[in-house]
C-alpha cells in the first residue's frame, strides 16, 4: 500500500521567541529551506507566527513600489539607501511580525487534506503538531506545498517505476 500520509515531509524546525532578530529568523528560514516559523510567547505557548512574505512586505518596499513593481526600472535611484535598510530590518524584532491565527494539522494527516487546508487558507504551509488545543507540547514542524509536489512525484515514481 502507498504512504499517504505526511509524516516523512515534515520538516522539524525551531521556534522565534520574543526578542529574537529578524536576522535569526532568516538564517533559521534559509537553513530549513521554509517560508514560515511558528512564534512561542514568554509562556511557552504557540501564539502565531512569522513569514517571509510579511517581514518583507511589511518593511522592504513602500506601497507605492508594490503597486508600479511592473514598470520599476534597474536604474532606481533609491537602491542607494537599501544596505541601510536592510541592516535596520535585519535588527528588527519579530515581535512586530507575528501573524496571530496559526493553523494546525496533526501528523497523522494525508496528503490530500494538507494540499485541501493550504488550498482553503491560501497558503504554502501548514504547522504540524498533535496533541492540546495551544500544541505547544507537541510541536512537529512545518510541511510546505513544495514538500508536498516532491512526495506526488516519490508517489508517482514507486507506482510507475
Amino acid at each position: 500500500m502507498i504512504n499517504m500520509d505526511i509524516c516523512d515531509i515534515v520538516t522539524a524546525t525551531p521556534c522565534v521567541q520574543t526578542g529574537d532578530s529578524i536576522k535569526h529568523f532568516f538564517e533559521l528560514c534559509i537553513k530549513e529551506n521554509i517560508p514560515a516559523l511558528p512564534f512561542r510567547d514568554k509562556d511557552g505557548v504557540l501564539a502565531g507566527f512569522v513569514t517571509l512574505k510579511q517581514v518583507m512586505g511589511k518593511d522592504c518596499l513602500p506601497n507605492y513600489l508594490v503597486e508600479l513593481a511592473g514598470i520599476l526600472s534597474n536604474d532606481m535611484n533609491c537602491v542607494s539607501k537599501a544596505t541601510d535598510k536592510i541592516s535596520k530590518l535585519l535588527h528588527n524584532t519579530v515581535d512586530d511580525y507575528i501573524e496571530q491565527s496559526i493553523l494546525f494539522i496533526t501528523s497523522d494527516a494525508i496528503l490530500i487534506r494538507v494540499v485541501a487546508l493550504m488550498e482553503q487558507h491560501n497558503t504554502d504551509f501548514l504547522f504540524v503538531a498533535d496533541g492540546d488545543k495551544s500544541c505547544s507540547a507537541d510541536y512537529k514542524g512545518i510541511v510546505t506545498r513544495l514538500a508536498v509536489a516532491r512526495k506526488m512525484l516519490q508517489i508517482e515514481n514507486s507506482v510507475n517505476g
